[in-house]
């Protein structure tokens, strides 16, 4: 039976701190970007000024791009963690040679250097298709389709950026694997790219819209795992309690507590009143 899989990747910066370690053995025009051992891109702070400048990178394209991408096109598995996981995953798969299409999804953090390495990798993956075709095994007649990268909007600039963002992430991801899932793919997350607090709640959301399989790259043992998929869901309680306009005490009326719930960053409570958080809203009509 034909097998139809997503792979819905997060993306850090592990690109460019690659091409800074192997700088020495790399013909690159764009030398005096990656080699920049004062301010090092994989170690850019969110506000510094070369932000802009990769963000316009990967917008623009140019030297400093097709170099990343030349790195890549001679080894994806080393210098890119989000193509290693995905190249180990697929390779894993005992039923890799029925796969009938692979559909890549790439989510950079709403960084410059995070949407540049996005885009290089994407830029790989569509001009060296079937190297990466013949890489990880699956069928020449296999279609592979690239998506545009997705931004995260808000994510890996702090706090209360990521609060913010949480409603953007049930837009853009979650909602992406209940579509999928409907369209008939079997929707796999691989969240090894970006800052961890995201990656790990992007774990946990995957899982509830129905992940078929989580991978990931292990930082300390250099393998790839896959996470177990636990059979967890949204308490009916909470879902039923919190798809309305609830007030205090009804809330109190099903058992739950008010301010636990405004400390989850579930509510807010303005005068009295109860305002169920837009994220959260978003969530219960995806997979409620």
């Amino acid at each position: 039976m034909p097998l139809r899989i997503a792979v819905l990747s997060t993306v850090g910066t592990s690109l460019l701190g690659n091409l800074e370690r192997n700088i020495d053995k790399l013909t690159l025009r764009s030398r005096e970007v990656f080699g920049n051992r004062a301010k090092p891109p994989s170690r850019l702070p969110v506000d510094d000024e070369l932000q802009r400048s990769f963000e316009e990178w990967s917008a623009k394209g140019g030297e400093v791009l097709e170099d990343a991408v030349k790195a890549l096109s001679k080894d994806p598995a080393g210098f890119s963690a989000e193509l290693n996981s995905i190249i180990a995953f697929i390779k894993s798969l005992p039923a890799r040679h029925v796969i009938s299409e692979l559909r890549l999804q790439f989510y950079p953090t709403d960084t410059g250097t995070s949407r540049f390495c996005a885009r290089a990798i994407t830029e790989y993956l569509r001009r060296f298709q079937e190297d990466f075709r013949g890489l990880i095994g699956i069928p020449a007649y296999s279609a592979l389709i690239i998506d545009e990268p997705i931004v995260l909007k808000g994510f890996g600039r702090g706090v209360e950026w990521f609060r913010e963002g949480l409603t953007d992430l049930m837009d853009r991801f979650v909602s992406n694997i209940v579509r999928l899932r409907r369209d008939g793919y079997k929707v796999v997350v691989n969240p090894t790219g970006g800052f961890k607090p995201e990656s790990a709640y992007l774990t946990v959301v995957a899982i509830l819209a129905g992940a078929w399989r989580v991978v990931y790259a292990h930082e300390t043992f250099r393998e790839v795992v896959e996470l177990p998929i636990l059979p967890i869901t949204l308490d009916s309680k909470y879902v039923k309690a919190l798809s309305g306009r609830p007030t205090l005490d009804e809330l109190r009326s099903v058992g739950l507590d008010p301010e636990d719930l405004r400390e989850s960053g579930v509510i807010d409570i303005r005068n009295g009143e109860v305002e169920v958080r837009e994220w959260f809203r978003r969530l219960v009509g995806l997979i409620g």
